[in-house]
């Protein structure tokens, strides 16, 4: 079965009709995904600071997350079922699976393998930084250090969603969709959009860790990740096996639309991107070979992106000619305006990635120091762009009519750390949110005229 075709269990929602639905699309990026944790733990506190203060279900309905990669890990941590109403427990996952992927010095929770990786993780960046200098050199992805590292983040992940060792299946939380990007590689379908598969395969029992892996498997590190789909069962076409996202949606978004009745699709969608449209290496473009390599990275990352977006752009101006129309087939009426906006990772000369390079080479990089920077980041661009009513108002680049939404008043990073209920994990959001450096936000005054304008 395509994915296209592939339903959602959700099949209809009660909703104030005031109230936008909310979807949330994460982008792969290697390592560069601690971006998308700090970001999903600011929204998720947000959404637990709303729930205290009473206004819960008044200013977003979240029906649904997407990712590919590490955005799909990213997302899956922050959309696993926490057990009661608390948003806040997913803030705590998605900071949690960070903490435990850091090549640190502790070797606490550590296989003894795993207590040098902080220098194999410095020894793998010193050595990557001499491809400028050297021709290059690919080699097989070793099935050893595949299944080792594969077994690592399965453990990492039980150990944040709270699953028994050798557990291969969790479930995510009530009323909330997640798809995951990954491409078959052999893709015994045999037509294009075949090969381009969400998970999870079986909703109805949960998304597999196998599934996560899929999605996150970069083929130049790791071998093809195997995985049996619901319509092998009894055929004779045997396990897939599939890559990294990357090569199909990154993130998924279609997968909110397809097959869906009206009130099902998201009317706001929220994209945590990774990847730069602009290139900023001078007018000239990239040059060298590893210049060159970094780029294509960043384009091959946008490619289904931009995709979707145009599809989303074209959908919103049908939607628009059809508003005047008084009755619709049920098919037309089914079409319906969404409104885009970003949270973007950039380059700035201030704050805590100011010292980093953003090349290929650091997406493959866990050093500690770096992930926090990401994390403080992905803190600082998601509170922007909420404060700034950038998260209710579509983005520039979408070229057709749709809603600008109420926006409620966001809570400050600061005043969060206490809703994280754990010491360490609020003394570490207390000192990554003191690198930040003042915010540049108009005042919520300057905001709403300029939204009541004419």
């Amino acid at each position: 079965m395509p994915p296209s075709t592939k339903k959602s269990p959700r099949t209809s929602r009660k909703a104030s009709a005031d109230v936008p639905r909310l979807a949330i699309a994460c982008q792969g990026g290697g390592a560069h995904t601690a971006f998308t944790a700090g970001a999903l733990a600011y929204l998720f506190l947000s959404f637990e600071h709303f729930r205290r203060i009473g206004e819960e279900g008044r200013w977003f309905d979240l029906l649904g997350l997407s990712g590919t990669s590490g955005g799909a890990i990213t997302a899956a941590m922050a959309w696993s079922d926490p057990g009661d109403d608390s948003w806040a427990e997913g803030a705590r996952r998605v900071l949690r699976y960070w903490n435990r992927n850091k090549a640190s010095l502790s070797i606490q929770d550590k296989l003894p393998i795993w207590w040098g990786e902080y220098f194999t993780n410095a020894a793998t960046q010193w050595a990557m930084g001499l491809q400028r200098w050297l021709p290059s050199v690919s080699t097989p992805p070793s099935p050893f250090a595949s299944s080792l590292v594969q077994s690592r983040m399965k453990d990492d992940m039980r150990a944040v969603v709270g699953l028994p060792d050798q557990a291969d299946r969790f479930f995510g939380r009530k009323g909330i969709d997640l798809f995951v990007g990954a491409v078959d590689v052999v893709n015994p379908g045999g037509e294009p959009q075949t090969a381009f598969r969400t998970f999870p395969d079986q909703p109805e029992l949960g998304l597999r860790l196998d599934e996560l892996l899929a999605s996150a498997c970069i083929p130049e590190l790791f071998i093809a990740t195997p995985l049996t789909l619901e319509e092998d069962q009894g055929s004779d076409l045997g396990p897939r096996v599939f890559w990294d996202g990357l090569y199909s949606q990154n993130p998924p978004i279609n997968d909110f639309f397809d097959g869906r009745s009206r009130d099902c699709k998201p009317d706001l969608l929220w994209v945590v991107q990774i990847n730069p449209n602009t290139y900023d290496g001078g007018t000239a473009g990239p040059l060298t070979p590893d210049e060159q390599a970094d780029r294509r990275n960043e384009l091959a990352g946008n490619l289904s992106l931009g995709q979707e977006l145009r599809a989303i752009d074209r959908v919103n101006r049908i939607a628009e000619q059809l508003g005047s129309v008084r009755r619709l087939p049920e098919g037309l009426a089914a079409y319906k305006p969404v409104t885009v906006c970003f949270i973007r990772l950039a380059t700035r000369e201030d704050g805590p990635l100011a010292r980093f390079p953003l090349d290929y080479a650091s997406k493959l990089n866990r050093d500690p120091a770096f992930i926090d920077a990401l994390i403080a980041e992905g803190i600082r661009a998601a509170h922007e762009a909420a404060a700034a009513g950038e998260l209710v108002a579509p983005h520039r680049s979408m070229k057709h009519k749709c809603e600008i939404y109420p926006d409620p008043d966001w809570p400050t990073p600061a005043s969060l750390a206490e809703l994280l209920d754990d010491a360490g994990l609020a003394s570490q959001w207390r000192r990554l949110v003191s690198t930040l450096p003042e915010p540049s936000i108009p005042s919520r005054s300057t905001q709403d005229q300029t939204k009541e304008a004419p």
